[in-house]
Parts: structure tokens; C-alpha cells; sequence
């Protein structure tokens, strides 16, 4: 609900109350079997919130980047434009129309910006919304695309240029990567650009699908061609998904990657991906070649609803370098 995991309903609930965590543990527990768990964790805590009177949503707060959650509505923020990419034209329904996207970032995290309003778009057209420009954003919607989280801005966002005294800095990357470092028994659904160092112990047989080569959605194939719900008739691109364990001594858990990080895990080019799609006979030593590689892999916690269980959506793979990881470790 809202986006909000259970740690963070807990984490407001305590803040807001001077109850202590166990105590609001139990109280959720409590409600659980009386609902005979019909209902999730998270929503028997937000049960509790509302009888404590606890206010998990302040509708008019600004949050940072790195609290984004997939399903939060009207988010309001200050960032920082990093980059501002083309404005591409678009036809759908018969109707024309446009959407740029632009990165931001701000001290705690970067996130993409979608604008789809005509009004939001001239101002990048204009000028006046460039790279180093300050935004103050404010009703603004999360989505997941691609594993990456991005906040889209819809008729009714509000833009602010510049505001006077609002000072925003980025975040600085390490060389490891900008991410918090977890094992994998500290990982909670929810958790966002976090990255876990484990041993590849398990890999199945990659899927495919067909996907537009603009926005990188899936397409629906028509006869000989493939149409995208935004792009209209496209060449579709082959996109490979694939499925692993790892272990980091403390658990497993099963991650998914798409693309170029696919190709990163099993070592292989997107002309390798091509080959096993056409003959799965080949996957069979591209597997036993990954198998017991180790990397970090950073990305966010989603719950499998079906399987119960917690799964990890890769968005970067970086080489597992002990030397840098130790003094990295030991610098924080």
C-alpha cells in the first residue's frame, strides 16, 4: 500500500507514537490471527497505523529519491537535472503526442523524469528546464520500468524552476557503485538500490520476449510486424530474461535480469542470447561457465505474491573486487 514497505510503516508508527518496535510487532501479529491472515503484513500494520492515529502519508512533504516506491501518488521533491535526453513524437489511438525524459538526481539517489503534459514539455523545448537546473516537483507518480524506478508527470504535476533557496546536491558515486550494502538475510521487500556480493549457485534456462526498441516495452506481434502501444509499428528487438540463485552465506534468493545484464551474468554477447534462443542445446556450457561466479548485484526487493517469497530485480552488475570492496568497507 503507497508504496511503503512494513520496515517503513513500523519505522513511522514508532517515530509517531514512542511505542517500541516489539510492542508494534505484536500488535500486528495480534491483528494478523484475529483476521486469520486474511490480510498481509503490511496491511495489518497499516491497520494499526490508522488506530493510533498515525498518518503514514503527508500528501503536501517532500521525500528523497532514494524513499521513490512503485505506486506512490502525488510525491513532491527537489532535484537536480543531470541530464535532459530528446523529445520523441509519438502516435496512439490516432492521436499525436509527445514525452521526454530527463535524469535527476539529488543527495541521497537519481531517478528518471518522464514528462507526458504539452506544457511540461515546452518548457524543456523552450529552454527554460535544462541540465544543472533545480526542479521542485510536486504531484508526481511512480512507476517501475525496466527494473528502474521513474516518476512520471501527468497534467496535474506542478513544476518550480529554480526556486529561490533551494539548494540541491547530487550524490557522488563510489567506485563500486552508488548503492546500500546488504546481505541477503537483511533484505526486505521494498528495499531499493541495494546491492548484495553473492556466488551464482543456480541458473535456469533463459525466456524471451519481443520488445520496442524506443521505449523497451513488450510489443504484441501483428502478422510480420510488431505494434507498441506507444510507438506504433516497430521492428521488435529480442530481449532476454534470466533467472538465478545466489548465495552469500547467509541465504539464497532468486534474482531476475533483463538485457545487457543478462549477458553480464553468463558472460555472453547479445549474439550469444540469439544462439540459445534459436538452439537451447548451446545453454547448457554457457551455464556450467557461471556457475559459481560472484558479483555484486544491486537492485530492488519485490514480493512474489504467488511463491511468497522475496525476489531481487537486478539493475546493475558490478565485478566482485575484494580489494575494493574491503577498503570501501573500511572507509564507511
Amino acid at each position: 500500500m503507497f508504496g511503503l514497505s512494513y520496515k517503513d510503516i513500523v519505522e513511522k508508527i514508532v517515530s509517531s507514537t514512542g511505542l517500541k518496535e516489539d510492542e508494534v510487532n505484536e500488535k500486528v501479529n495480534t491483528k494478523l490471527k484475529l483476521l486469520s491472515d486474511l490480510i498481509s503484513k503490511e496491511g495489518a500494520a497499516h491497520i494499526i497505523a490508522n488506530e493510533l492515529g498515525v498518518k503514514l502519508i503527508d500528501v503536501d512533504a517532500k521525500i528523497t529519491l532514494n524513499k521513490l516506491r512503485l505506486g506512490m501518488h502525488s510525491v513532491n521533491f527537489n532535484c537536480r537535472v543531470l541530464r535532459v535526453f530528446d523529445i520523441h513524437s509519438f502516435s496512439k489511438n490516432g492521436k499525436e503526442g509527445k514525452v521526454v525524459n530527463l535524469f535527476v538526481g539529488d543527495e541521497f539517489g537519481k531517478t528518471k523524469l518522464v514528462f507526458w503534459d504539452v506544457n511540461h514539455i515546452k518548457l524543456v523545448e523552450s529552454g527554460k528546464i535544462k541540465e544543472n537546473s533545480i526542479l521542485t516537483i510536486k504531484k508526481g507518480y511512480v512507476r517501475v520500468n525496466n527494473n528502474f524506478t521513474e516518476v512520471h508527470l501527468g497534467n496535474k504535476a506542478e513544476i518550480e524552476i529554480d526556486p529561490s533557496k533551494v539548494k540541491v546536491d547530487v550524490v557522488e558515486k563510489s567506485s563500486m557503485g552508488e548503492y546500500v550494502r546488504k546481505s541477503v538475510n537483511e533484505l526486505r521487500a521494498g528495499d531499493f538500490n541495494v546491492g548484495i556480493l553473492g556466488t551464482i549457485v543456480q541458473i535456469f534456462e533463459p525466456k524471451f520476449f519481443d520488445a520496442c526498441p524506443e521505449c523497451r516495452k513488450k510489443v504484441v506481434s501483428q502478422g510480420d510486424s510488431y505494434v507498441c502501444t506507444t510507438h506504433g509499428n516497430v521492428k521488435g528487438e529480442v530481449v532476454p530474461i534470466l533467472n538465478v540463485f545466489i548465495d552469500d552465506s547467509t541465504d539464497s534468493i532468486r534474482l531476475t535480469a533483463f538485457r545487457n545484464l543478462a549477458e553480464q551474468i553468463l558472460g555472453i554477447t547479445s549474439s550469444g542470447f540469439l544462439e540459445i534462443k534459436s538452439n537451447p542445446n548451446n545453454f547448457e556450457d554457457v551455464r556450467n561457465k557461471a556457475l559459481g561466479n560472484q558479483f555484486i548485484f544491486v537492485g530492488r526487493v519485490v514480493k512474489n505474491d504467488m511463491y511468497d517469497r522475496d525476489e531481487f530485480m537486478v539493475t546493475r552488475v558490478l565485478e566482485a573486487n575484494p580489494e575494493k570492496l574491503i577498503n570501501e568497507m573500511s572507509d564507511s
